[in-house]
């Protein structure tokens, strides 16, 4: 049968009668009728204005689904924007079920929606108090996490050796097959690019220079931090992100252990002790890489590349890339543990801290880059 309704208002009572088929693969589709019973309503509230009750029967309606059920919804908050008493005693039991348990679950938040038609002016407002909000919790996270790493010093902190052990692990260890494969490609990328051009000039054997030099002081150190904030940070995030939605966190408060120190700390110590070896490990991997191309392209033996590479590099060098390699590991550390902690408590929120724990590590970690190169040329180091 086809979906019917029929409106009538009487002495401040406006009663609706429903009749036929409203599902949604009924043969005159239902969702075209909800769409005109929502509009028939809203001129019925509209000319209407002392409407104080609302009946509805469905005593001739053969079959329903989610189609009558979204027309019913709409019926309510018509009500309730009208201040209108909604009798819903005649609606089936499964009905009012549905709708009781509608009405309990809060409308979602969305910011997409919320913005959708707001000016310029409010869309860039409410983006800088994000902003300053996001920079107000990190600067908290980072004192929490300095009182945490103070407390263990004293010898005062709550949390496992072999946490910090196994982090360790996971981060030094099992992180040195990508950080192997991508060093050598680049010190390869670094040698092949530098002999392309020395050869232009006759100083070929000056390729071990520029890939040795380059390497120790920044480059090695880059990108084993860009590998470690996409590996390890994203996995930091995720993992207390998911704890916290698990509320594992608040059990750790509820037995009065801080999770700054049981769970944040073993990270930060793991992550701040192995950055510098993997950095330092990444050096000889990147001037291997390089060695290979001047082989292959120049005909340099290793002994002319490694005694070039030995006279040019000097420990001036290596120290920059290792303080930057330990500034890009607390970042990754910090970063990465504060996503996870600030994470919201749904599966979606986890995904959304461990991108941002990534794309946010990624740029601090050029940005102090920039900064760390010209603070050591003006020190001359």
């Amino acid at each position: 049968m086809v979906p019917e309704f029929q409106i009538a208002y009487n002495n401040s009572l406006l009663e609706i009668e429903l009749k036929g088929d409203w599902t949604l693969d009924s043969d005159f589709s239902a969702s075209r009728v909800s769409d005109d019973f929502e509009t028939e309503l809203n001129q019925q509230f509209n000319n209407n204005s002392e409407i104080q009750t609302v009946t509805i029967a469905m005593d001739q309606v053969s079959a329903w689904n989610s189609a009558l059920l979204t027309a019913i919804l709409s019926l309510t908050e018509l009500c309730e924007h009208h201040q209108v008493i909604f009798e819903r005693t005649q609606l089936p039991r499964e009905m009012n079920r549905l709708i009781e348990l509608s009405s309990k679950i809060s409308p979602r938040e969305n910011k997409n929606y919320l913005v959708k038609n707001s000016s310029f002016l409010h869309n860039v407002g409410s983006n800088v108090i994000a902003s300053i909000k996001d920079v107000g919790d990190v600067i908290t996270f980072i004192s929490e996490a300095g009182v945490a790493f103070i407390s263990m010093l004293k010898g005062k902190a709550v949390y496992r050796s072999s946490d910090t052990w196994l982090i360790m692990q996971q981060t030094g260890a099992e992180a040195m097959p990508i950080v192997s494969l991508l060093n050598f490609l680049v010190g390869a990328i670094l040698g092949y690019i530098g002999a392309m051009q020395l050869e232009k000039f006759g100083a070929e054997i000056f390729i071990g220079d520029m890939v040795g030099v380059a390497m120790t002081r920044e480059i090695a150190a880059i990108i084993t931090a860009i590998i470690m904030a996409g590996r390890s940070g994203a996995a930091f995030a995720a993992q207390l992100g998911t704890m916290k939605v698990n509320e594992e966190i608040d059990a750790l408060r509820s037995m009065a252990i801080p999770p700054m120190e049981f769970l944040v700390l073993p990270r930060m110590i793991g992550m701040m002790l192995m950055m510098p070896l993997l950095a330092i490990y990444a050096n000889f991997m990147g001037i291997l890489g390089g060695a290979l191309v001047a082989y292959a392209m120049l005909n340099i033996t290793l002994e002319q590349y490694l005694d070039v590479v030995i006279k040019s590099v000097g420990l001036n060098d290596i120290a920059a890339g290792v303080f930057m390699s330990l500034v890009f590991g607390v970042i990754v550390a910090v970063v990465g543990c504060q996503k996870g902690m600030s994470c919201g408590n749904s599966a979606e929120a986890v995904g959304a801290s461990t991108t941002s724990a990534v794309v946010t590590a990624t740029v601090i970690i050029f940005i102090c880059a920039a900064i760390l190169t010209v603070v050591f040329g003006v020190l001359g180091i």
